[in-house]
């Protein structure tokens, strides 16, 4: 994924257009993939149904648009196409498909039970060994991610415990074929809770899950049974691992194949003739325009976030992030309203208030803020944007040792922390410790040299120390950094700063 992103970077910089444009040749590719499969391993007219309806099903606008959630989309291009390879029985591909997806994300790890359920038990015995590779790369994917402590560290911050997230999860399952079924209220932020006792959707979930797990395992070699498996299978790492979002359209692209299976499979059941066919066509045109439309409310931050305020009001998430997109738009009142609501529904919710002391920050409420911040602290300690925001507030009423001492709570958090480097600078030169502002501000810049507020500072610094030569370097790097910054054209304060830097820098003889 992370390769893949580079790849956009170096070709198009930060411009979306070439990341979506990308997400969508993935999932075409994808597509293609599970028909090119389904070719070799059913028939192609189950193959077109099954791939059709995966390309033009509005569940997967999500992963399309959602341009930081790339990897179910790399996955699943290596799963498909590993599963196409073991179908051609061609195994040397289907191990570096197998490494690849499993590099991707770790749903790969499923891979070789449903390759040797596709080949049946019987063929399995007789080509063992690639089995055997498969599972060596298998074990040495969950020996690295619990030696690097990705698995382990997951695992301790799991927001829930394991017989929560089993009971949650059996809902979730039949939640995820109800959406494919009737995909009317996708919604970025689904209003899902968690089960902590045997309920009655839980109760019936299970129920139904066990009963069509028999029926899949009684005729296991038949097209909707291995669909069936296909689907529970793809779902169970991300089930089985706690995670803060309890249902997820994304984490339903890989699974949602096995479901296009059972659809292709009923296509069949109907009879191949002319009404078949123009059934089809009107259920991919219903399809097609429910996904066109959906990609419409992807179009705008806050049309997506009150779209899912509408679906889901009572998500304190939802609400949360429809502040922020308002917050963007300069429209504060309406995103304190809807911060207020998400703390009405989870009133320790540590980003929420964090948020809420940014805006009342902005609107000059130094009180409302710091109150915010301190209970943001409250739920969550190790905020360290929180920690820099006190800071600021303290230096706003020039508090300067409780700034110094909010942004080295800041720097404990996160030692990296360039920013609050760059404002304790500030706070030592106004009580007068010029050597430590100075080195401050070095270390802000050893840290982020692409941080020009701190190289303004750093160059009034060493002014005022009589370095003339370093400090018009210094001004003229911070001139530089602020006119290729894409807000200088819109940022009065930006502007400032660049015609200071130039004024100071032709005062002590630069260019």
């Amino acid at each position: 994924m992370l390769v893949s992103y580079a790849l956009n970077y170096a070709l198009g910089g930060q411009g979306v257009r070439g990341y979506r444009w990308f997400n969508l040749f993935l999932h075409v590719l994808c597509a293609t993939l599970l028909c090119a499969w389904l070719c070799h391993a059913v028939d192609w007219q189950a193959a077109w149904i099954a791939g059709l309806v995966f390309l033009v099903h509005p569940i997967h606008a999500e992963l399309v648009n959602y341009l930081s959630s790339r990897s179910d989309l790399v996955v699943s291009c290596w799963y498909l196409g590993a599963m196409l390879l073991v179908a051609q029985g061609r195994w040397g591909g289907t191990c570096a498909a197998y490494a690849g997806g499993l590099l991707s994300k770790e749903v790969a790890i499923t891979l070789p039970l449903l390759a040797g359920l596709q080949q049946g038990w019987n063929q399995v015995r007789k080509s063992w060994r690639p089995y055997l590779v498969l599972g060596a790369i298998g074990l040495g994917y969950l020996a690295l991610i619990s030696l690097n402590r990705f698995l382990p560290g997951s695992l301790a911050k799991a927001p829930r415990g394991w017989g929560e997230q089993v009971l949650t999860q059996l809902k979730a399952y039949v939640y995820y074929v109800w959406l494919f079924c009737m995909p009317v209220r996708l919604s970025v932020e689904h209003q899902f809770f968690v089960s902590s006792g045997l309920d009655a959707p839980v109760v019936l979930s299970a129920l139904l899950l066990a009963s069509l797990g028999g029926l899949a395992w009684r005729q296991l070699r038949h097209l909707p049974a291995y669909g069936w498996i296909w689907f529970a299978l793809t779902l169970a790492p991300a089930s089985l691992v706690p995670l803060n979002i309890l249902i997820s359209e994304r984490r339903m692209y890989l699974a949602s194949a096995g479901l296009c299976l059972v659809v292709a499979w009923l296509w069949q059941r109907a009879g191949v003739g002319r009404r078949t066919w123009l059934v089809a066509a009107v259920l991919g045109g219903l399809l097609t325009a429910m996904s066109v439309a959906r990609n419409q409310v992807w179009a705008s931050e806050v049309g997506l976030w009150e779209d899912a305020v509408a679906k889901g009001p009572e998500m304190f998430r939802a609400r949360a992030n429809l502040a922020l997109a308002y917050k963007h738009e300069g429209r504060d009142e309406e995103a304190l309203v809807q911060l207020r609501k998400a703390l009405q529904l989870k009133p320790d919710y540590a980003d929420a208030w964090a948020e809420l002391g940014n805006l009342l920050f902005d609107q000059g409420d130094g009180q409302g803020a710091e109150e915010a911040y301190t209970q943001a602290l409250r739920f969550n300690p190790s905020l360290e944007g929180v920690h820099y925001n006190l800071g600021n507030v303290a230096q706003g009423r020039g508090e300067w040792e409780a700034a110094i001492a909010h942004y080295q709570d800041a720097l404990r958090c996160n030692p990296r922390y360039a920013e609050a480097r760059n404002n304790m600078g500030q706070a030592f030169e106004a009580q007068g410790r010029r050597i430590e502002a100075l080195a401050e501000y070095r270390q802000a810049l050893a840290l982020n040299p692409e941080l020009a507020q701190a190289w303004y500072n750093l160059a009034v610094a060493l002014e005022r120390e009589g370095e003339a030569q370093e400090a018009g370097a210094a001004y003229r790097r911070c001139r530089t950094l602020l006119l290729a910054d894409p807000e200088y054209q819109e940022n009065a304060l930006y502007q400032e700063f660049a015609r200071r830097a130039q004024e100071a820098a032709q005062r002590l003889g630069g260019n």
